[in-house]
């Protein structure tokens, strides 16, 4: 399921010196948010990957899927009730020898550090 303009819309994009960012805005409405948990709404870590994955596909034109998590760590909880808006900042697109693109990115809400993932998108 594309979660883009369901759990998530882009509110603006940009390249900076080293790094693409992306803003995004949560939709507290969305279904999911129902069940994970009621009363308690909690963005899921997948649907976090998941998020990352369609920003790169919008970035680079292209259809990718996860081949390799090498290291994700979930350093905040997001609840669309307490975090609006998140910012997504790619600091390392690296294409690999086998058309396979290593990717370091976070997942911040202003200071807040939420997510950091490496991970690779063939």
């Amino acid at each position: 399921m594309k979660l883009q303009d369901n759990l998530f819309t882009i509110v603006s994009q940009h390249q900076e010196e080293e790094s693409f960012v992306f803003q995004v805005r949560l939709h507290p409405e969305w279904p999911i948010y129902r069940a994970h948990f009621p009363g308690h709404p909690i963005t899921p870590g997948v649907c976090i990957v998941q998020m990352v994955q369609e920003l790169l596909q919008v970035r680079l034109h292209r259809e990718l899927s996860l081949c390799q998590a090498k290291n994700i760590k979930y350093l905040s909880i997001v609840s669309p009730e307490e975090i609006a808006e998140l910012t997504i900042t790619f600091s390392k697109i690296e294409e690999q020898p086998d058309d396979s693109l290593k990717v370091q990115a976070q997942v911040t809400n202003g200071d807040l550090l939420c997510t950091k993932l490496s991970v690779t998108f063939k």
